[in-house]
């Protein structure tokens, strides 16, 4: 959902909503932390960088269900979060190599190179690969025969995405922690066309593993780990209100004053937080480099952000976008069918054709045409052109009701499950 030419536009306001929103928790959480008694080294420092992460997950599907996506506003809130995300890493690289003694190489000079890199990996992201996955890899791709699931260019576009992963990922390990790679090859694929074709290939086929490993990951990490004596007093509960309620989410909420009317718009959509947070805070206490009860009111300060965030941002997006009047643009979708085949509707060029990556026709997923009741064209004499185009107009509205409807509660599901 990075779009690299609109963050051209709102990329230097954005990169220092960013910056402040990476800053003031590490911040506010350090010292917080001290205050409770706590040394600043590695206990505030590991309390600070787990609050500062964010997590756009919620906040980007709030925007496409609004439609607002596409707006200024809208991007600089997926251009603050990419920022934020790039800084939170850089934190967690380091924060885990000031473990033991003070080495040269894994506190400054690995992620120095892993800026490098990922600078590299952003202009190729741009520049390289669009045009060689588009122009050159997959039109030499040969069409399958028959009826088959997946075509044949979704095959070679999700084992190009694969090796990037597994290649990236290893790349950065050296360099502090995979998790860096791993970013880096998804934002490798954001200029590639058609536009999200590739998110959607990749959630097509690791859905099922990645929902059911989300669940598995919070099981057996974070939630086996917490200690529930002590996240259960008193003490831990209010200690952990008041680091929630300043650290980590008045930090966020107040990121933006510079954003002129959207400042609380995009300082709410920056205060969601997900697993990295968890995984920060758990890594910590698990590195004995926080204590029990440091990590109980870390927990209750990240709950806060998780429950609240998408409930208040949901109500401050709708009263911006009903004070300025905005014009709801639709983003392209990829509906699907029963069997996964991808239907493009109306809106993007749709004619009821399954098409691959490449937008050929025929050559599709499952080399055969779907369409829906909505999609049937009837070339009959006498049909009246204005009572058919209502008609079809209606036919599209009720579905898109539908998918708004599923998509709010899929939005709320994923508060707790996923981002």
């Amino acid at each position: 959902h990075f779009d690299f030419e609109k963050a051209q536009v709102v990329g230097p306001k954005a990169c220092l909503v960013a910056v402040l929103g990476t800053i003031l928790p590490l911040i506010t959480g350090t010292l917080l932390t001290v205050a409770y008694g706590k040394p600043f080294s590695p206990d505030g420092v590991s309390v600070g960088t787990a609050l500062a992460p964010t997590s756009v997950g919620i906040a980007l599907r709030l925007l496409g269900e609004a439609g607002v996506l596409s707006y200024d506003f809208g991007q600089a809130i997926i251009t603050a979060a990419f920022v934020d995300d790039i800084l939170s890493l850089v934190l967690f690289n380091v924060l885990f190599s000031l473990k033991g003694d003070f080495d040269l190489f894994k506190v400054v000079i690995a992620p120095i190179i892993g800026i490098v890199f990922m600078l590299i990996a952003m202009a190729a992201a741009v520049k390289f690969w669009p045009r060689a996955i588009n122009d050159y890899i997959l039109p030499r791709i040969p069409i399958k025969k028959g009826d088959f699931k997946v075509s044949s260019s979704d095959e070679a576009l999700f084992l190009i995405m694969f090796t990037m992963l597994i290649v990236y990922a290893t790349t950065t390990h050296f360099l502090g922690t995979h998790l860096w790679g791993c970013f880096i090859a998804g934002m490798s694929f954001a200029c590639v066309k058609p536009i999200h074709h590739p998110h959607h290939v990749w959630v097509k086929q690791t859905k099922r593993i990645t929902s059911w490993m989300i669940r598995i990951f919070f099981a057996a990490t974070v939630a086996f780990s917490i200690p529930v004596d002590k996240l259960l007093s008193i003490e831990a509960f209010l200690k952990g209100s008041l680091m929630g309620i300043i650290p980590c989410i008045a930090t966020k909420v107040c990121c933006a004053p510079f954003m002129g009317d959207a400042k609380f718009v995009i300082g709410w959509a920056m205060v969601g937080r997900a697993e990295f947070a968890f995984l920060i805070a758990q890594m910590a206490a698990a590195a004995n480099m926080i204590d029990e009860e440091t990590f109980s009111i870390t927990i209750w300060a990240l709950l806060y952000a998780v429950i609240f965030a998408p409930f208040v941002f949901r109500t401050v997006l709708r009263r911006y976008i009903e004070r300025n009047g905005f014009e709801v643009i639709l983003e392209p979708q990829h509906d699907e069918d029963d069997d996964g085949g991808i239907l493009e509707d109306e809106q993007h060029g749709g004619d009821g054709k399954i098409r691959d990556s490449t937008g050929a026709e025929g050559s599709t997923t499952y080399g055969r045409e779907i369409a829906e009741l909505s999609d049937v064209k009837l070339d009959v004499d006498g049909v009246d052109p204005a009572a058919d185009q209502a008609n079809r107009l209606s036919a599209h509205a009720g579905s898109s009701t539908c998918g708004v409807g599923l998509t709010r509660c899929f939005a709320f599901n994923n508060v707790f499950s996923s981002r």
